[in-house]
């Protein structure tokens, strides 16, 4: 089955492959398929590759009220409970980056490998609380969704993937899935995620941790990934030339080499959830 109950809620989720389980955490308002670029390399490489909508999102059940990483990281906990996984490879991107990191934080005996793309340590200032804010009026609009992707497009990959014909494709599969999504639930999800703050606990992750910026990316400024990798105890840095804010899908390629390089040094590590 695709889904999954976590409190009630249903949420939606699907596998690929055989082998190591890794799981893959997309951003806010996108979904899983925004993953759809390393699901191939990442079966081929011999992995279990699991890939979650978030609460709210994608095929996964409506909210009701806010709903933060620490909600969206106990999913997280019923998903692999549901599947009986108990060692893993963990990957996220921007919001999924946040929800990886306190996984990491709470669960540094279960995950292998951590990967942190275009993200954050912290959201608890006035500035994103205002972004979020936002964002979150915009998802309640009618046709909200739809009106944010629209807007956020222009910085959310490069110029240069945009034009291209995988560019156009990606924009009108992700603009049908905003046109489903209930906007409701992502304002939830965007007033929810404020109160983040793991700059104090950096430090304390026990796995080797790959965190990758884009060179293009604003809302995630390189320098954030590079503060971070300084700050972890294994933590390395990756910078992507020419990427913007979702570096998996407009510099597809060479994200999912900076990737499997990590991923394959840890392929001799215990693999007890398979």
């Amino acid at each position: 089955m695709a889904l999954y109950d976590s409190a009630g809620r249903t949420n939606y989720f699907i596998e690929f492959g055989t082998g190591r389980p890794i799981l893959l955490l997309h951003g806010i308002s996108n979904s899983g398929r925004a993953w759809g670029p390393q699901i191939s390399p990442l079966v081929e490489a011999g992995y279990r590759v699991i890939v979650p909508d978030h609460a709210g999102h994608g095929a996964s059940g409506k909210l009701t009220a806010p709903f933060g990483v620490a909600a969206l990281a106990d999913d997280v906990e019923a998903l692999l409970a549901h599947l009986d996984i108990e060692h893993v490879d963990l990957v996220g991107l921007s919001l999924g980056g946040m929800i990886a990191l306190e996984l990491a934080l709470r669960h540094s005996d279960r995950i292998g490998r951590l990967v942190v793309a275009n993200s954050f340590d912290k959201t608890n200032t006035p500035t994103f609380h205002a972004l979020a804010e936002g964002w979150a009026m915009i998802f309640e609009r009618p046709s909200g969704p739809v009106q944010r992707l629209e807007q956020s497009w222009p910085s959310l990959v490069s110029p240069a993937f945009q034009a291209t014909q995988v560019g156009l494709v990606t924009y009108q599969v992700w603009h049908g899935i905003a046109a489903t999504t209930d906007g409701t639930s992502l304002a939830h999800v965007a007033r929810g995620i404020g109160a983040f703050d793991v700059t104090e606990h950096i430090a304390a992750l026990a796995m080797p941790t790959l965190f990758i910026a884009g060179s293009l990316d604003a809302m995630s400024p390189p320098e954030t990934s590079h503060r971070m990798a300084e700050s972890a105890r294994q933590g390395r840095y990756a910078e992507i030339d020419g990427a913007a804010h979702i570096s998996n899908v407009d510099s597809a390629d060479r994200f999912s080499t900076l990737l499997l390089e990590f991923l394959g040094e840890g392929m001799d590590e215990p693999d007890v959830g398979s």
